[in-house]
């Protein structure tokens, strides 16, 4: 499993205006939160984080995943390419197992809503979950880690769609397809309920 985060200072740049000095906090949090749901899944075996942020490289290690520095802040897609060639091992012979891509702002992820979009992705050389919106995608995973292909921001759904990848159908992982954009995500997935990092810094958000 891979999870590519920005450093917190760069992250949820769209809260600005709204969050203030809060925003590098809300990043840290639902990071935090995203993490904690995929390191509680079972059929997890192993989490590696891609960041350039020192402090998302303690926490990750503190939690028990591995941390995969990077030189410079190259975007998701490049962070996703980065894990994958990790997560492919090296040298003829090295058995590889599948590869998935989550984004790090799933504020109101679940375990079993994750267990259940990889069980629906096992059946599928590669496959994408559209985000609640229905526009970007929040988690990609392939069979094998050389042919993840991620096309991550923006239009995300349609290209991951257009060089193969099965959409997954599921309707009750909603707090797998939640990704914080725009303050009123907040709110939709605090009616989903909020990990508890992420709690404890919206109780000082404005209302």
């Amino acid at each position: 499993m891979l999870l590519p985060v920005k450093p917190f200072a760069l992250g949820k740049s769209r809260l600005g205006s709204w969050a203030g000095a809060a925003r590098r906090d809300i990043a840290r949090a639902v990071f935090l939160d995203t993490m904690d749901a995929i390191l509680h899944t079972p059929e997890v075996c192993r989490l590696i984080v891609v960041t350039a942020d020192p402090e998302a490289h303690a926490l990750a290690a503190g939690a028990g995943a591995e941390g995969i520095h990077e030189a410079s802040v190259g975007g998701l897609n490049a962070a996703a390419r980065l894990g994958a060639a990790a997560a492919a091992g090296h040298g003829a012979g090295v058995r590889t197992d599948p590869v998935a891509v989550v984004a790090a702002d799933l504020l109101a992820l679940k375990p079993r809503e994750l267990a259940s979009v990889l069980a629906e992705a096992s059946r599928h050389p590669r496959a994408v979950l559209a985000d609640h919106r229905g526009h970007g995608s929040t988690v990609l995973t392939a069979q094998d880690p050389s042919f993840l292909l991620p096309g991550f921001e923006g239009a995300s759904r349609a290209r991951h769609a257009a060089n193969g990848a099965y959409e997954i159908a599921h309707s009750g992982v909603a707090g797998a397809r939640l990704d914080i954009d725009v303050p009123g995500d907040l709110a939709l997935a605090a009616a989903l309920g909020l990990g508890t990092h992420t709690a404890a810094v919206q109780a000082n958000l404005p209302q």
